[in-house]
């Protein structure tokens, strides 16, 4: 099965939530049962984020979901802009483009703050999604070559979602080697 990808954002972008915290609960619990695996939602104030795993691209369904969930009375292509991607090499493209223009940007902490949040609370529900954004991220920040960005911004949020996956490993062994290898990784 191979990691998919949808971001939803609005045409006419406003600053609030495209939809609630309500609305994201029942968007993904439906989402969870049409998958039958994990389902990470992440909704911020720049669109809903929406990741699974699955041998086939369930797009369509995802957006007439959302479409039922968020706008009952439009439709969705004349109000929304959607992104779907198939496979990791096209995620890591789309992230790499939205990070570095994301960095320059003074709404940087506030989405990674929101982001982060959000990951910590549906970790134990996602875990190998959430493992496999790490591994994105990890290769994002490790070797890029981004001249007119505040890459620490970026490696600060790297190792803060690196932190959450950290504390939820329920392992203790595991956890203090996982800690210490992280430790003498950054001493050098």
């Amino acid at each position: 099965m191979s990691l998919k990808y949808l971001h939803i954002n609005e045409k006419h972008h406003k600053k609030q939530l495209i939809i609630s915290h309500q609305q994201v609960a029942i968007l993904k619990n439906f989402l969870m049962e049409l998958v039958n695996d994990e389902v990470l939602v992440i909704n911020t104030n720049l669109g809903i984020e929406i990741y699974y795993e699955s041998t086939y691209d369930c797009t369509q369904m995802i957006k007439d979901t959302f479409a039922i969930v968020a706008c009952k009375n439009c439709k969705t292509e004349d109000k929304y802009r959607f992104f779907a991607f198939q496979n990791e090499r096209e995620i890591q493209r789309f992230m790499d483009a939205s990070m570095q223009k994301l960095a320059k940007m003074p709404l940087f902490s506030s989405y990674t703050k929101s982001m982060l949040g959000q990951l910590g609370t549906q970790f134990e529900t996602n875990k190998k999604l959430i493992g496999r954004l790490l591994e994105i991220w990890h290769e994002f920040s490790k070797d890029r070559q981004l001249k007119e960005t505040n890459l620490q911004r970026i490696q600060d949020f790297r190792n803060d979602l690196q932190t959450i996956y950290i504390e939820n490993v329920e392992n203790d062994v595991l956890k203090e080697l996982i800690i210490e290898v992280l430790d003498k990784k950054h001493v050098n």
